[in-house]
């Protein structure tokens, strides 16, 4: 999965338990994503719930 992001990036750390990062990183083997992909897209649908 190529990186193909060009602006400068922050990493961030988050834990979580073994069983749901298990979960996560199969949702994006799942999807053929990365998981920064897949938290970009928790995100979008985060934000776009919050404004209802």
């Amino acid at each position: 999965m190529a990186d193909t992001h060009q602006t400068p990036r922050k990493i961030l750390g988050i834990s979580m338990s073994p069983s749901m990062a298990v979960e996560v990183k199969e949702e994006a083997a799942k999807r053929e994503m990365s998981l920064r992909k897949l938290f970009e897209e928790m995100w979008a649908l985060y934000k776009e719930n919050k404004k209802s």
